[in-house]
């Protein structure tokens, strides 16, 4: 980890005010001169802690991680946020965040990498300031949230009762299909659609995430600020808070024409995003490129696939940013 860190030509951790309150970015890579990628995590998520998890990434890329509020380090810095927890709130922010990076890289515009919910925070950022972005990937893709969800059921329903799980066949039925009023039953549907496949697993026990559980001291992808004292509580909250809206999504509301090359790496094995409505989503849009990839191995947590995810980005991102 001292060899990779000592390799970073971009290795920063700092507050940026934007919407009236500090929020936490990192900013890594090897090589200053390659293209940016920002990226977009679902609300209440934080990924800037998992620097050493991304590091493969910082080689072909300077990686950019924004911790959103109610989120990592920026909710650990404003613990009460008084402002609504809206989508046009995350994407108002977010293209803030890329407005100053790419200020402060002296760059044009960067590449988005959007995963989960993010999808929607990213796509919206898109849409507002098509300028900044060199292209789209989405990664557990949000097209249609209804269909999706309804896909999802059926999807863990139909595991529980192929893997003979009375257990989990029961708490899947005893919630019935969507669309749920009681918030509980997202949490049901998320435990068994948001399971790491067997690839996930194995990476996610690997190295790389105990470098991040244990962070050396001074590392600069750490806030200086202390830990929120319930993260998962918070992110539960600002799931809650913007749960409406979720379940509202419609890609399609956006136009089906896009400035930018849309790529969509999805994890086959997804039951929280189904991949099924996002190829079909790919299919019906139009933009300088569109890329439909399939992880065969991949579910809802494909992203952490980093080696897998790294060879996709450098095949079908990096040439469209290079």
């Amino acid at each position: 980890m001292t060899d990779q860190a000592d390799a970073l030509a971009l290795d920063e951790g700092l507050f940026l005010h934007i919407g009236g309150q500090p929020q936490w970015v990192t900013i890594r890579g090897r090589d200053p001169s390659n293209p940016v990628l920002m990226i977009v995590t679902g609300a209440g998520a934080a990924f800037s802690p998992l620097a050493p998890v991304f590091a493969p990434w910082e080689a072909p890329f300077t990686l950019v991680q924004w911790d959103q509020p109610r989120a990592g380090a920026t909710l650990a810095k404003t613990p009460h946020d008084p402002r609504p927890f809206t989508y046009d709130r995350l994407a108002t922010d977010g293209v803030a965040v890329a407005e100053q990076v790419c200020a402060r890289l002296r760059v044009d515009r960067l590449a988005l990498f959007a995963t989960s919910g993010g999808t929607v925070t990213a796509m919206h950022m898109l849409r507002a300031r098509p300028e900044l972005f060199s292209v789209y990937v989405g990664n557990g893709q949000v097209t249609h949230w209804a269909r999706q969800e309804a896909l999802a059921y059926r999807m863990i329903l139909d595991r529980a009762r192929a893997a003979g799980d009375t257990t989990a066949t029961a708490e899947i039925e005893g919630i019935g299909p969507p669309p749920w009023v009681d918030v509980t039953a997202d949490v049901v549907k998320g435990r068994f659609a948001n399971a790491p496949t067997p690839a996930e697993e194995a990476v996610m026990a690997g190295s790389s995430w105990a470098a991040a559980r244990n962070a050396p001291p001074g590392a600069r992808w750490i806030a200086p600020v202390p830990p929120h004292a319930e993260p998962m509580a918070a992110a539960f909250a600002a799931y809650r808070e913007i749960r409406a809206e979720l379940q509202a999504f419609d890609a399609q509301a956006l136009g089906r024409d896009w400035p930018v090359p849309m790529v969509f790496l999805q994890g086959a094995q997804d039951a929280h995003t189904p991949a099924a409505e996002v190829e079909s989503y790919a299919g019906r849009i139009t933009a300088p490129v569109v890329r439909y990839v399939p992880i065969a191995e991949g579910g809802h947590m494909s992203s952490f696939l980093i080696e897998r995810l790294l060879a996709l980005l450098d095949e079908h991102v990096r040439p469209l940013v290079a």
